[in-house]
């Protein structure tokens, strides 16, 4: 039966490199890139981490939790050891009848080991934000030919929910060559329909899908479509921040302008005479940057600051907030 699959973000170490010295391995050398809802699944919550060096924190599983203690996810042991210098995806699941606090929130995340039986590392988060940074988010369509491999052309396409809206659409110049084959679409948190055309001349040999990063993609945590129209499929999209801080109805409000290239942190309030405070945290809480802009922009450079996760929050003048995810190379 043809398949179409929806893939998110989760691969296995590679056994083959692993060293264990358990002993040796530290919570410095743990870099957290980021701390955000999963984009397929709204009960799925992924820290992206890796180890910066070469010991292993052997069967490692987070956990995080709200200021007031209480559990808001728990990962299965899904690794042997944390990733050596390349970022795993960890991924946690929402306890049942658990509410994730919106917006920005003070939390702790704990590393285990041993199948939970070691608390090896705890980090308190300030401000944190699981939705990703306002606006569309990059996803990869990719069709992989699983039979004998032939030169065709196919066409995709992505509407909003009832199918009544064409949002974005290309195709596949599927080569002989290769097996897998890959589009782009840039996606707001909501809920869509991905299309495709028939798949003549390869009949069923084939799996399709829709993933934040396919190289970072193992093919688990995934959608099969059994549907009677195996060529459309249902998926949602950052769903939990579908009504948060990166929702559409919120950019309509808030107009602020938080944008990265390289280690240049960019920040403009074009509706605002003065931007007011601006603060930076890294990821373990610390406040590591903090200035008064009197205009309605500025430019920080980052060049100093360690890599991965950080946020941005913003102090108005009339005392409103915004706190803005980031990661920095």
């Amino acid at each position: 039966m043809n398949k179409l699959i929806l893939t998110s973000v989760l691969t296995f170490a590679s056994w083959a490199t692993l060293q264990p010295a358990l002993a040796q391995a530290t919570c410095e050398n743990v870099v957290i890139e980021s701390i955000l809802y999963n984009a397929v699944y709204p009960d799925v919550i992924d820290v992206r981490a890796y180890y910066d060096g070469t010991d292993c924190m052997t069967n490692p599983s987070f956990i995080l939790f709200d200021e007031a203690g209480d559990t808001l996810g728990i990962e299965i042991v899904n690794f042997f050891c944390v990733g050596f210098g390349m970022a795993q995806t960890h991924s946690m699941t929402v306890n049942e009848d658990v509410v994730v606090p919106t917006g920005s929130f003070n939390a702790r995340l704990e590393l285990f080991s041993g199948f939970g039986d070691t608390l090896m590392c705890s980090w308190e988060l300030n401000y944190l934000v699981l939705c990703p940074p306002a606006g569309c988010q990059e996803a990869e369509i990719y069709i992989t030919n699983t039979g004998e491999l032939e030169a065709f052309e196919a066409y995709w396409w992505i509407t909003n929910e009832d199918g009544s809206i064409q949002l974005d659409a290309g195709s596949f110049m599927v080569g002989d060559d290769v097996p897998t084959h890959f589009a782009s679409t840039c996606l707001v948190p909501g809920t869509y329909q991905l299309g495709f055309s028939p798949f003549s001349p390869i009949d069923d040999e084939y799996v399709i899908g829709i993933t934040p990063d396919y190289q970072q993609s193992g093919g688990f945590n995934t959608y099969v479509d059994d549907s009677e129209s195996p060529w459309d499929l249902n998926f949602t999209w950052y769903v939990a921040c579908a009504d948060g801080t990166n929702s559409i109805a919120e950019l309509a409000k808030d107009p602020l302008l938080i944008t990265t290239a390289g280690s240049l942190l960019s920040i403009v309030d074009p509706e605002a005479k003065q931007l007011g405070q601006v603060q930076l945290f890294s990821a373990d809480g610390r406040l590591v940057r903090s200035l008064r802009v009197e205009g309605d922009r500025t430019e920080v450079d980052l060049s100093a600051l360690a890599p991965g996760l950080h946020v941005v929050r913003i102090i108005r003048m009339n005392g409103s907030t915004t706190s803005r995810s980031i990661i920095l190379p």
